[in-house]
């Protein structure tokens, strides 16, 4: 079946990585965009014809695979989103946050499943670095009782010390 211009010239001008996927067989992509190569790392050529799975790698795990896996053969909700670790062509690790639905035609028959991936990965470290800040900042107010015990004035010590490491864990992790 050929992909409608439209629905071509759309997915491919779109900002947000897409990628089209066949439902025969074994759901080989049939249309990426520019931005999926962008975010991927590969070019369309290295990946027209295959399953999405080349994307995962040894940290990707069974947990993560499972809903992906049913979601391709027609298991639930014609509309998901799924968390799963991927892998660029260089090796990098990625948290991609994909989007799919299914994609029927005028007899109700699931023909295309679209695919948008947005990486996920810079949201989740600092999200890690919020949860540390505050870890910090319970411990070293911890700190600051145990020397009040002792006799030794810290005076907001602790929130400056914690403040400094959080801001600096900030910009380090601006400037990768």
């Amino acid at each position: 079946m050929k992909l409608p211009e439209r629905l071509t010239t759309y997915l491919r001008g779109s900002g947000i990585a897409l990628a089209l996927s066949d439902t025969s067989e074994d759901a080989p992509l049939v249309l990426v965009n520019d931005a999926f190569c962008d975010l991927t790392g590969y070019s369309e050529e290295d990946v027209l014809h295959h399953n999405c799975r080349f994307l995962q790698g040894e940290r990707t795990t069974e947990d993560m695979r499972r809903p992906l896996h049913q979601f391709v053969h027609g298991v639930g909700q014609d509309n998901g989103r799924f968390p799963i670790l991927n892998y660029r062509k260089d090796g990098t690790v990625f948290h991609n946050y994909v989007f799919m639905s299914r994609l029927r035609n005028s007899e109700d028959e699931v023909k295309y499943i679209l695919a948008s991936q947005f990486d996920m990965t810079s949201a989740l470290q600092r999200a890690k670095i919020t949860s540390n800040d505050e870890q910090l900042r319970h411990a070293l107010s911890d700190v600051e009782q145990i020397g009040r015990e002792y006799g030794l004035a810290m005076m907001g010590s602790a929130k400056l010390l914690a403040d400094s490491v959080a801001m600096m864990a900030r910009l380090s992790f601006s400037d990768s």
